[in-house]
């Protein structure tokens, strides 16, 4: 195995490396932005409807609450 070779498997390894790392740290989901609006009106309230994964008044004649159970 001559050296140009060797030094081009080394930077083909080396880009394959730069790559998934590159990829890790932009594909990884930022968490924070995923939560609730903490906006007026939000739903920081009621009672934690297991269906939408949100809280509410507890009326939601689909959703199923925690006494549901």
């Amino acid at each position: 195995m001559n050296t140009a070779t060797r030094i081009t498997n080394i930077l083909k390894a080396s880009a394959a490396l730069f790559a998934t790392a590159v990829g890790i740290l932009f594909g990884a989901e930022d968490e924070e932005s995923e939560g609730r609006p903490l906006a007026n009106g939000s739903d920081l309230f009621g009672e934690h409807n297991f269906r939408t994964g949100k809280l509410d008044a507890g009326a939601d004649p689909d959703g199923w609450y925690e006494e549901d159970l």
